[in-house]
Order: C-alpha cells, then sequence, then structure tokens
C-alpha cells in the first residue's frame, strides 16, 4: 500500500489529523507526518477532534521533515504552497514529482495569490469540538479521496511538477 508523508508547520495539528484519519482506514494503512519546524506537542483541538472521530493520538510525537521521511513517502501532502516551496528548497525538486497540495491535490492550481490551497489551521480556533469537526468535514473527505487516489481509485492526482513555474512566482 503507497504511504502518504502529510506535512503542516509544526507536526502538531493538520498532518498530524491527515495522519491518523488515514491510518484509520484500513487495518494496516501506515501514514507519515511532519512539520517544517517541529512543535512540542499535539494541539489540544486535534487531539480532541481525533477523539469524536474514534481515534487515539495521544501517543504522537511531533517530528520534523527530513529527506529520509521525503525518500520513504510515497507520495507527499502539504498543507500549503508555502511548505511545498520549503520542500523542494531543502530537499530538491526532484520531489516534486511525488508532491501534492493536500487543499485539493486533484486540480491544476492557477493562482496562489490570495491564500488559496493553505489549509486553516484548527490549532487558533476557539471554536468547540463539534463546530471544528463540522467544519473540518471536508478535511477527513480529503483524506478519503487521497487514500483512493493512492491506491488506483478515485480522481487522478496532479504532482506539483505540473505547477513548479506556478510556485516559484505565486
Amino acid at each position: 500500500m503507497p504511504q502518504p508523508l502529510f506535512v503542516c508547520h509544526a507536526n502538531c495539528c493538520r498532518s498530524v489529523l491527515a495522519q491518523y484519519l488515514y491510518e484509520s482506514l484500513n487495518p494496516g494503512t501506515f501514514a507519515l507526518s511532519a512539520g517544517v519546524e517541529i512543535g512540542d506537542a499535539i494541539n489540544q483541538n486535534a487531539l480532541l477532534m481525533l477523539q469524536q472521530w474514534g481515534i487515539d493520538a495521544s501517543n504522537h510525537e511531533p517530528c520534523q521533515i527530513t529527506r529520509s521521511l521525503c525518500d520513504r513517502a510515497d507520495a507527499i501532502f502539504a498543507m500549503g504552497p508555502k511548505y511545498l516551496r520549503l520542500i523542494f528548497k531543502t530537499f530538491g525538486e526532484k520531489l516534486a514529482g511525488k508532491s501534492y497540495l493536500f487543499a485539493d491535490p486533484f486540480k491544476l492550481p492557477k493562482s496562489f495569490a490570495n491564500g488559496e490551497y493553505l489549509v486553516r489551521d484548527p490549532s487558533f480556533d476557539h471554536l468547540p469540538i463539534a463546530d471544528l469537526i463540522k467544519e473540518f468535514s471536508w478535511f477527513r473527505e480529503r483524506v478519503v479521496d487521497i487514500h483512493e487516489g493512492l491506491n488506483g481509485g478515485g480522481k487522478k492526482l496532479v504532482p506539483a511538477t505540473e505547477y513548479l513555474e506556478l510556485l516559484e512566482t505565486g
């Protein structure tokens, strides 16, 4: 089974949500997650959201992205264009062939000008968890779509090689 790597800022919320949701889809399914920086601990909102979905992530320890993690992954999903830029700057554009924007890895982006494709971070929300769950239902559905795309079903993924120039200018 393909193993994705989900990347956000500190590996405390968005990438953690994606990893644990992905792993919950099928027994024996594994995913990786990392941050471009390393946080202290899983964010309380992420922990509570996952608990509401029946997932225990209390033992999660944030980690920073490394070339080794990138190499282990069959696909890399970034929570925004700036994370893809950082990955390519640090580890090389050769990773673009297996890198995607989590917000919509199935479409060719036309612009990054107004925060398009940046996944909002629920870490800083003061909404009740039930409201965050409703607001992030799309996120959970995206993980299912990614799982299907990686496993030969569903829509075709559009790799960053298709929009490298836009990443550099946008």
